[in-house]
């Protein structure tokens, strides 16, 4: 019985709107199709769904309907919010509409930035061989280190006496109760890495050690006793490096035209800075770190496994 309302039900709107036969109610069908969800007055299209989809990315078709799903409740709930926010005024207040403004900038600035850096060079096949040959550290031999680690505080003005110390000692042990001994702050800790997880300035100092062996690095404010127990050779292949080095010399290529492209439209203008930033001056472009986006690692592993190491080369490579 129900089955036969349904079919009652699509044969009377077939009806209704073949009788409508103008061009107006064509588009009214075609708008209607689009629309997933009503909230009082207001529509919810397929396209604002689509839109937060195609931001998240990298979804299956059981995920992108599950996430579809939830995109929708949130939409409904927004829009909900939204409509209160008109009735309560909000949007006549004045930092409401600097945010909205702002926010309309940075949106208009970025699809500008997005659409000049789309014309950014490819890396060559030589250039991504190039690179794997300079960084054997990150690539051929790459190692995964057992490190232990004190860090000293030396904001005391003693930073100079700690690392002349340090030089008569071989194990961390050792330095760790002459730290004692001596009424010196410290932390200790200990942690796996891999070289594609530590800085490159770090890496550097790190990967001609030998297990047993063990390196000092001060910084500002403290001196680091880095400790190598034990480490394990795991090389990265050319073939698996390739896609990796493609897209990191592909962002460098997009942070060179975005400071060459930034660099010429601030010499065409006419800036001037008043008030209290009156002596500020034009100052050269920094690399766009919008432009810097994860490199992929190629793991044996699993999915969620690779996934969180992509931002790990990220950090050896952007100490280059």
């Amino acid at each position: 019985m129900r089955l036969r309302n349904v079919y009652l039900l699509l044969a009377v709107s077939t009806v209704l709107l073949a009788s409508c036969g103008d061009k107006n109610a064509e588009k009214s069908k075609k708008s209607d199709s689009q629309i997933v969800a009503k909230v009082n007055d207001n529509e919810i299209s397929v396209h604002q769904i689509n839109f937060q989809l195609a931001r998240i990315g990298g979804l299956d078709e059981a995920q992108s309907k599950l996430a579809s799903r939830k995109i929708l409740s949130r939409l409904v709930e927004q829009q909900l919010l939204k409509e209160q926010a008109i009735q309560a005024k909000l949007d006549r207040d004045p930092r409401i509409v600097q945010a909205v403004e702002s926010s309309t900038d940075e949106i208009l600035a970025q699809a500008y930035l997005d659409q000049q850096l789309s014309k950014a060079t490819k890396p060559s096949a030589n250039d991504v061989n190039n690179f794997y040959q300079e960084h054997p550290e990150l690539f051929s031999n790459r190692r995964v280190f057992r490190l232990q680690e004190l860090i000293i505080d030396s904001s005391n003005g003693k930073q100079a006496e700690i690392e002349g110390n340090l030089k008569n000692f071989k194990q961390v042990n050792e330095v760790a109760e002459w730290l004692k001994s001596n009424s010196y702050k410290f932390t200790a800790n200990s942690n796996v890495k891999s070289a594609e997880q530590l800085p490159m300035d770090i890496l550097k100092k790190i990967q001609p050690l030998k297990d047993g062996e063990m390196v000092v690095l001060p910084t500002s404010h403290t001196v680091n006793v880095v400790y190598l127990v034990a480490s394990q050779s795991m090389p990265i292949s050319n073939e698996k490096a390739t896609p990796i080095i493609e897209q990191f010399l592909l962002n460098k290529n997009k942070n060179s035209l975005a400071k060459t492209q930034m660099d010429a439209l601030k010499s065409q203008a006419k800036i001037e800075f008043k008030g209290d930033f009156a002596d500020m001056k034009i100052a050269d472009s920094a690399e766009v770190s919008a432009t810097e986006k994860a490199i992929p690692a190629p793991q044996a592993e699993s999915k969620s496994n690779t996934n969180a190491n992509q931002a790990d080369l990220e950090k050896g490579l952007s100490g280059l």
